[in-house]
């Protein structure tokens, strides 16, 4: 992936920094890198198609470091790859295969027991496929975070944008882990950034400029620098053997001159240097120079720099390694994540809940933690609130309680409205000043009972002390009913409503009937004390 040991090659180059640097700025993403790196953590879920939370572990990868850069007030760009193209095909076959390869021998330390080995062959066996990129879009979306799908190399897209200006809606710096990025021509890229921000940048400036370091590239073009990459191997084109990125660089830095340098080639290597190496170098040349890209303001593909007539004439006039031309209509499809650059297929619409986007709120970067919407590990940035749920048990359950109506039979819904008690309801006593059942619904039995006690209190201070005797009867009577009501309301939940008057009235009937059995017993003594008087004056 990318320029065989560049990076290695450009270290006296490279520059820790951090990303916060680019506060204020555009930062393009190669997509494709945060996901085989978020992937590795879930590749054999990937690999072996397993449900479960843990098989998008690559999205939290990702949204983590979207959130990263919000927090330090960088805009993202993120830059999904497209299809491949025609001059990539051995090598895409050859990736393919290996990771066949590697599945295969994962699957048998997997049957042997030994989960450790199986782990690591899964990780060289995983492949980002475009469904996935797709789910990580539908989070983009919701959360109005720019991105486009390139036609075909997302490294060339990079780079077109890289060398437009903020106001065009160009990137300052580039995060990736593929140098290729440097062949492109990309000004300012990052590479190994951690979840902290850290990283390591090279600027070509700088590389031209410098001349008291080593390796020099003081007499560099950018098309000399690209050319070494190429001769050094890369994607498009394998080098010729014996030909490492530090022989590449002699060779450029001596000659000056690509021309030169493959006709030096020619004549040292002879029969291992293939036929077509001449022609097949031109045009991987010509497609870190002159790729095809998306252009956004014409909604339509154009060449990463204008093609010459001399370079027309070298190849013929015949561009299909850059891949095919695409209508404008396909061209915006694939752009805004519409239709599968693969197979030109569209995507089946993937609902917001399937897409896990209520995982991912990202409004306030300011916060580096979050709940994680799919694993439910703690992150960045997102909040997950109580509320909604609570709106969700609490629509479940009138639901419920509808489907229960139309289901039980009528007497036991009549049971379960009885038992469901409104707040409303009052029972009216009438001409019982001390019955005190009037009260709000949320009272408590004790304080019945106490405004029961308070009442009669004053009563007995007003009233006649020759009345207290009858009035305490009648409220030992009405006491008894009182109490009853008092454990009546206890046990609303477990009573009927229409039981309550039947109750109170009972009690009173038998206050009643108690208060005619006294007065009776009362008026005979009376009837006998006035006869004793009578006798006794006689």
């Amino acid at each position: 992936m990318g320029i065989k040991d560049l990076l290695r090659f450009m270290k006296p180059y490279i520059e820790p920094i951090h990303i916060k640097k680019y506060a204020g700025k555009r930062v393009g993403i190669d997509a494709y890198s945060w996901l085989h790196k978020g992937a590795y953590s879930c590749s054999m879920e990937i690999c072996l198609d397993l449900n479960g939370d843990k098989k998008l572990r690559y999205l939290d990868y990702f949204v983590h470091r979207i959130n990263l850069l919000r927090h330090y007030k960088i805009t993202p760009v993120v830059v999904f790859d497209g299809a491949s193209i025609p001059c990539k095909a051995a090598t895409e076959h050859e990736r393919q295969r290996r990771r066949e390869s590697n599945r295969a021998l994962a699957m048998e330390k997997l049957k042997e027991g030994n989960v450790n080995a199986a782990s690591e062959l899964f990780q060289r066996a995983v492949s980002i496929t475009p469904v996935m990129a797709r789910k990580l879009i539908q989070i983009l979306k919701s959360e109005n975070v720019e991105f486009v799908v390139a036609p075909y190399e997302a490294d060339a897209q990079l780079a077109y944008l890289s060398s437009l200006e903020a106001e065009e809606g160009g990137i300052a710096a580039v995060i990736t882990e593929d140098s290729d990025l440097l062949a492109y021509g990309c000004q300012a890229t990052i590479f190994k950034m951690d979840r902290y921000g850290n990283g390591e940048e090279i600027v070509l400036d700088k590389v031209f400029d410098v001349v008291a370091c080593k390796p020099s590239f003081q007499y560099f073009s950018r098309e000399l620098f690209t050319g070494m990459c190429v001769l050094a191997g890369c994607d498009f084109l394998p080098s010729v053997p014996g030909i490492g990125i530090v022989r590449a660089h002699s060779y450029v830095s001596k000659y000056r001159s690509l021309d030169r340098v493959l006709s030096v080639l020619k004549l040292e290597k002879g029969n291992q240097m293939p036929e077509d190496y001449c022609k097949s170098f031109k045009e991987a040349l010509a497609v870190f120079q002159h790729a095809r890209i998306y252009d956004a303001e014409t909604k339509k593909l154009k060449h990463m720099k204008p093609l010459s007539q001399d370079l027309l004439a070298s190849l013929d006039e015949k561009l299909d390694f850059l891949g095919p031309e695409l209508p404008p209509s396909v061209a915006t499809a694939i752009a805004e994540g519409k239709l599968n650059p693969m197979n030109m297929e569209a995507f089946d619409y993937f609902p917001s809940s399937e897409c896990h986007l209520g995982l991912i709120v990202m409004q306030n970067p300011r916060k580096p933690e979050f709940t994680s919407h799919i694993t439910g590990e703690k992150d960045i940035a997102g909040i997950v609130t109580k509320q909604d749920t609570a709106v969700s048990e609490r629509k479940y359950t009138n639901e419920a309680l509808a489907l229960q109506k139309l289901i039980l039979p009528q007497e036991i819904h009549t049971r379960t409205e009885n038992k469901m008690v409104p707040d409303d309801i009052s029972v009216k006593i009438p001409k019982n000043p001390f019955m005190i059942l009037c009260s709000p619904p949320d009272s408590s039995p004790n304080d019945l009972s106490n405004n029961l006690s308070k009442k009669r209190k004053l009563n007995e201070n007003e009233i006649d002390l020759h009345q207290r005797e009858s009035i305490d009867e009648q409220a030992s009577g009405i006491t008894e009913v009182g109490n009853s009501d008092v454990l009546y309301v206890t046990k609303e939940s477990q009573e009927s409503v229409n039981s309550k008057p039947r109750k109170i009235s009972d009690g009173r009937s038998r206050a009643k009937s108690d208060k005619s059995k006294r007065s009776n017993s009362r008026s005979a003594e009376n009837k006998q004390n006035t006869i004793l008087n009578f006798f006794s004056r006689v």
